[in-house]
């Protein structure tokens, strides 16, 4: 049977690929061959992997997918990174965590892992609110700003 995975960025289509695979073939066998068609990471795809708003379980066998539909998609949300007078943009699955974003910023822009921890990210600006790194990213229909910054003052003037 054919899989084909489409990779979604706002509300657009920007990538496929598809594959032939059999009931008993594993869904992260897979997406391991159709990540490389797509140069995603398949730990990237199957973090937000769905069909028909059921989100497949990586462990799950074609199977059971399959009974879904046959058209999966891979959310991926654009991201703005700022750090000092650096800045870089990355997509990252739309179901991951801002503390995912939070340790991909830190290893882009080198910054020690003794420092990194002393770090938070905010959002649209150095002083916008602090991004809770346990909460999914979601899909956004634009690039989200953040910066990755050392904790201060909130934008209300009071301490944490």
């Amino acid at each position: 049977m054919k899989i084909r995975i489409e990779v979604e960025e706002g509300e657009c289509i920007v990538a496929s690929a598809e594959c032939d695979a059999a009931a008993e073939d594993s869904l992260e066998s897979v997406v391991s061959r159709l990540a490389t068609q797509l140069e995603l990471e398949p730990e990237d795809i199957l973090l937000d992997l769905d069909t028909n708003g059921h989100r497949f379980e990586r462990r799950a066998k074609i199977s059971d997918c399959i009974r879904h539909g046959d058209r999966w998609r891979h959310r991926r949300t654009c991201v703005e990174l700022h750090f000092e007078s650096e800045e870089a943009t990355h997509r990252f699955p739309a179901a991951a965590t801002w503390g995912r974003v939070h340790k991909w910023a830190c290893e882009h822009f080198h910054v020690p892992k003794e420092l990194c921890v002393n770090l938070e990210l905010r959002e649209g600006s150095p002083t916008g609110p602090a991004l809770n790194e346990k909460r999914e990213i979601g899909v956004r229909p634009a690039c989200q700003v953040v910066w990755l910054v050392k904790p201060g003052p909130e934008p209300n003037g009071n301490s944490r």
